[in-house]
């Protein structure tokens, strides 16, 4: 087990802070992970410490969440039979005398129930599920130890509505414990993006082209494939069309292939880094999401924040956030046509485009600020700590 300190806990005494360990599968960068970091960042550090443990590994989010001055934890899980996660956890919860356990998706329910039973501390325990209920994703042990796990949960958070719904539908003896919390992030982070010919530049994208933009983790479940057949018809409408996706994942080398096979290679660009994710907001004419399923991305806040329009499949918790021809476009689940269709109307139409984009602005200014999100967090772990004595 690996431990990165950054910062000394406080000596002998009373501790006036709450100590707050969040679990999770593991720190590569991804929408929960990033929330964890916007967390830490927004909390209010003279009520809460916190503690970040990962089950497996990570890689850049491990440095990102240490310098927010959480002390991080790596289990080393090395495979499903690997139990020792279990009673690694349950010594850090022990030896970091932790007051409350927010867990993340069904990894962390899993391993981090177990080791808070294992540990004996009695602190309490917080959820959040990040996308909706999928039970044919979910590991069969996962799935039939759910109700079990779920009762030692003071609360679940929800990222949305939808989330929220799907739990409750398939749980409904649980239902009170479900809480809806929105994704929040830094809009002053996306305030002032350079130029757009300099945007580009940093991602050695083209500049005379109309710019179509996606960002996520290439995995089946973002089908970025469907991205790439979109753009096949929109080109015969918009001859400069050029595709960019920001990721990594498994599909990386299959996706550059399929791109050759489709006959556009050289309009699609795959980049796997980039330290600062709201310059390529600043660099695309139009945003994308074609997942198949979604929790409420944070990609999809972040590009409306940018004041980017919108084109995205109507799944999980993105109708939450996008209003069909108020705030961007949206578009069935697997439709090809219908997905080059409106991505070719808003690059046809930059005036209503721009419509849009203003519209999804300001709709997120005032609804999805990490201060928000941090502040309805913070309420739900002092409910929770509120019969936990100091």
């Amino acid at each position: 087990m690996l431990s990165i300190p950054n910062v000394e806990k406080g000596g002998g005494g009373v501790r006036m802070r709450r100590t707050i360990l969040h679990v999770i599968y593991s720190l590569y960068r991804g929408g929960a992970e990033r929330l964890i970091e916007t967390q830490i960042l927004g909390s209010d550090r003279r009520r809460f410490e916190y503690i970040v443990c990962s089950i497996t590994g990570g890689d850049d989010m491990i440095d990102r969440i240490a310098s927010t001055g959480a002390r991080v934890y790596l289990l080393g899980k090395r495979n499903r039979g690997d139990l020792t996660a279990v009673t690694k956890l349950a010594s850090v919860i022990r030896s970091e005398k932790v007051d409350l356990l927010h867990l993340h998706n069904s990894p962390g329910m899993f391993w981090g129930t177990l080791g808070q039973i294992m540990s004996g501390s009695g602190a309490p325990v917080l959820r959040t599920e990040h996308s909706p209920y999928r039970p044919e994703t979910v590991p069969w042990l996962y799935r039939h130890l759910y109700p079990l796990l779920t009762a030692r949960a003071g609360r679940i958070i929800c990222v949305s509505g939808r989330v929220r719904s799907s739990f409750a539908a398939a749980f409904p003896a649980l239902a009170s414990k479900y809480v809806e919390i929105p994704n929040g992030i830094r809009l002053a982070d996306f305030e002032k993006l350079p130029p757009r010919a300099e945007c580009r530049a940093q991602f050695e994208l083209p500049g005379g082209v109309k710019l179509i933009g996606s960002v996520g983790r290439l995995t089946p479940v973002k089908n970025q494939k469907l991205l790439i057949e979109a753009l096949v018809l929109v080109r015969r409408a918009v001859p400069d069309a050029h595709l960019a996706i920001v990721g990594d994942g498994e599909l990386h080398a299959s996706l550059a292939s399929y791109a050759e096979v489709h006959g556009v290679g050289e309009c699609v660009s795959i980049i796997t880094e980039t330290p600062r994710i709201e310059n390529f907001y600043g660099a695309i004419d139009v945003f994308c999401l074609s997942s198949d399923s979604e929790g409420m991305p944070l990609t999809l806040l972040e590009a409306l924040a940018s004041g980017v329009a919108i084109v995205s499949t109507d799944v999980g918790g993105i109708p939450d956030v996008i209003e069909d021809g108020k705030t961007g476009r949206l578009v069935p689940k697997g439709s090809t046509e219908a997905l080059a269709g409106r991505i070719v109307e808003l690059l046809k139409d930059p005036a209503r485009a721009a419509e849009l984009a203003a519209s999804g602005r300001a709709m997120v200014r005032e609804r999805f600020s990490a201060e928000k999100m941090v502040a309805a967090t913070e309420a739900v772990y002092e409910e929770l700590l509120a019969n936990r004595p100091r």
